[in-house]
């Protein structure tokens, strides 16, 4: 959009240029018939109409001519009609420096717009890093002791300075370019109406003086806007900082908090463990000591069933030596036998007693066979029971040396267990004064965390109220940033209706450069009839004779001038129309500037305009647009 209105700009400057230098022209050819009104209207590019204007004398002494001052009002009406070129040119030329001024004015909005942006941008940070205004306290380097305080004067002192200066700030814009556009629309409507005078030109310098003293403030203002944001900006960084310091201690005693809740927990579970495992010796030692009693009282039982077994062997001892006592009597009895047998009678003589002795003799074999018999039976048990007797010493023995083993094990487990139980003690009451003093360390970061949590929640209560605030300002400026673009959104419907605006000033430039060759047309006609005009006053005096044919070419010259003259009188009526429909569109333009309402009336008059040039100036299309006025 913006490179369409640089290229109208540009053609605009050239038209005006060409036809200024066109219209230089034609006042170095016709300098003796232009009047010194025409003149000053046209070096003060005021839109004046000449009412009256003087006859130059007559060239070439045609005074007596009787078409002579029809000649001149031919003359006349074409200086009219090139005053009124020049009023067009004029026209073109304001027109020009319209656009340009609407141009300036939206580049402004613009420009508004993006720093209204840019603040809404920098609005939710200053949200976020608490919305604050610099106040009148000096900032020291002690800033954690002074951060509430001064945080509480800047957020009260927030909702007053900074949107009090916005909206002074944007007030004063807008009532300054309310006011401009209005002091301009003013201008325009006085160039219209031709009202232009020296001293409204000395008015308007003197309100372009205020008006440029009125920016000039207005840009100081701004300036000084800018630096207290920046200043806010500063503040805002630096109370984040702030904040994010807060946050890590903070975090760093929560972490700590959290590392000596472990350590305790931690600490207590050694605790229970260690407690465990004094519980878990004591039943050990306990059980050890009753298998130790059961060991004993089965030693002792074994140890009374060997005594027993002793005895018995002891006993059974006694009574094989008394059997073995009684074995040399049995000898004894054998050496008596065979005595007695020497001491017997003769077989011969004595045979009956022989066989009694000798069936004595075997008895008597018989019963030492199972006396010897019995003591070889006696002498294997007595070596068997020497065998388990040295036996049963050798396991009596083992069994002392184990007793003595136990016992010196037992009191050994008993001085270690003694040794443990007064280590166990010491780490027990260590444990405890750790633990109490771990307790005073927890119940005072309780302490600390209670107060770090209170000064949290006030923390978190002000950062609620600031953030209210700032959503509050930012509700504001986001109303005002939709005024804003509403205002743009019209400023930009009025770009577009200017645009159409130029292209319908184009075509009537188009229609104007048609009517200038119709003129330039008619000059060169003129101009061969005042030839025709010469010679027939030359001939008039040498030949009478062609009178007659003279008369009838001034008959067809008055059919001529009659048509021209019709045509003259359309252009005047056209160019008067186009006077009253540009002035009626100018001011339409300025009351549709102000009023927004009426821009389907603006489109219909501009499309009406268009088709009126396109259906070669009909009267209907005129009839139907003098009905919308």
């Amino acid at each position: 959009m913006w490179g369409t209105i640089a290229n109208f700009k540009e053609n605009l400057n050239k038209i005006a240029l060409d036809v200024h230098y066109a219209h230089d022209d034609d006042d170095d050819d016709e300098h003796h018939l232009v009047s010194p009104a025409v003149s000053d209207r046209r070096n003060s590019h005021t839109f004046a109409h000449s009412n009256s204007l003087p006859s130059s004398p007559p060239p070439n002494g045609m005074t007596d001519h009787p078409y002579a001052s029809e000649i001149e009002q031919y003359k006349a009406e074409i200086k009219r009609l090139q005053a009124s070129e020049a009023e067009v040119k004029a026209l073109s030329v304001n027109y020009a420096a319209i656009l340009k001024e609407k141009e300036d004015h939206i580049v402004r909005l613009n420009k508004e717009n993006g720093s209204l942006k840019q603040n809404l941008d920098t609005s939710p940070v200053s949200a976020d890093g608490r919305y604050t205004v610099k106040g009148n306290s000096d900032q020291s380097s002690n800033q954690q002791h002074r951060f509430t305080s001064q945080k509480k004067n800047l957020y009260a002192t927030n909702n007053g300075t900074t949107s009090a200066l916005e909206s002074d700030g944007i007030q004063t814009k807008m009532v300054s370019k309310h006011s401009n556009s209005q002091v301009k629309d003013k201008e325009l409507a006085d160039m219209v109406e031709g009202k232009s005078s020296p001293a409204a030109a000395v008015q308007h310098s003197h309100e372009i003086q205020k008006m440029k003293l009125e920016l000039e403030q207005e840009q100081k203002k701004m300036a000084n806007i800018q630096l207290k944001f920046q200043e806010e900006e500063k503040l805002n960084k630096s109370f984040q900082e702030e904040l994010k310091l807060l946050k890590l201690e903070r975090d760093k005693t929560t972490y700590e908090m959290s590392k000596l809740h472990n350590e305790l927990n931690g600490k207590i579970s050694e605790i229970n463990r260690l407690q465990i495992e004094l519980s878990r010796r004591e039943d050990e030692e306990t059980g050890d000591m009753d298998s130790f009693k059961v060991l004993i009282e089965t030693l002792e039982k074994e140890n009374a069933t060997l005594k027993l077994e002793k005895d018995e062997l002891e006993a059974e001892v006694k009574s094989s030596r008394m059997s073995a006592k009684m074995s040399p009597d049995a000898s004894q009895i054998q050496k008596r036998v065979p005595s007695s047998n020497n001491h017997l009678p003769d077989p011969s003589k004595s045979f009956p007693r022989n066989e009694e002795l000798e069936r004595s003799l075997h008895k008597l074999s018989k019963e030492l066979e199972e006396t010897q018999k019995g003591n070889e039976e006696l002498e294997r048990s007595l070596r068997k029971l020497s065998k388990e007797f040295d036996e049963t010493q050798k396991e009596r023995d083992k069994a002392v040396q184990q007793l003595t083993r136990l016992k010196q094990h037992l009191l050994e487990k008993e001085s270690e267990e003694a040794e443990k139980m007064d280590e166990d003690s010491k780490i027990i009451e260590e444990l405890r004064d750790s633990n109490n003093y771990l307790r005073a360390q927890i119940s005072h970061l309780e302490r600390t965390l209670k107060q770090g949590t209170v000064s949290q929640e006030k923390l978190k209560m002000e950062n609620d109220d600031e953030i209210l605030k700032s959503r509050e300002t930012i509700d504001n400026l986001n109303k005002k940033l939709t005024d804003c673009m509403s205002t743009i959104h019209a400023k930009n419907t009025e770009l577009l209706n200017l645009q159409t605006a130029l292209g319908q000033y184009y075509a009537e430039i188009e229609a104007k450069e048609y009517l200038e060759g119709d003129l330039a047309r008619a000059k060169e006609e003129n101009s061969k009839l005042s030839l025709l005009l010469k010679d027939a006053h030359c001939r008039a005096d040498v030949l009478v004779s062609e009178k007659e044919e003279i008369l009838a070419k001034l008959s067809q010259s008055e059919k001529l001038q009659l048509e021209w003259r019709s045509r003259v009188s359309k252009l005047e009526e056209d160019n008067s129309r186009l006077r009253r429909a540009v002035e009626q569109s100018m001011t339409r333009l300025n009351r549709m500037s102000v009023d927004s309402d009426f821009l389907v009336d603006r489109r219909i008059v501009i499309k009406l305009l268009i088709t009126y040039f396109q259906r070669n100036h009909s009267k209907e299309v005129w009839k139907f647009s003098n009905l919308f006025a």
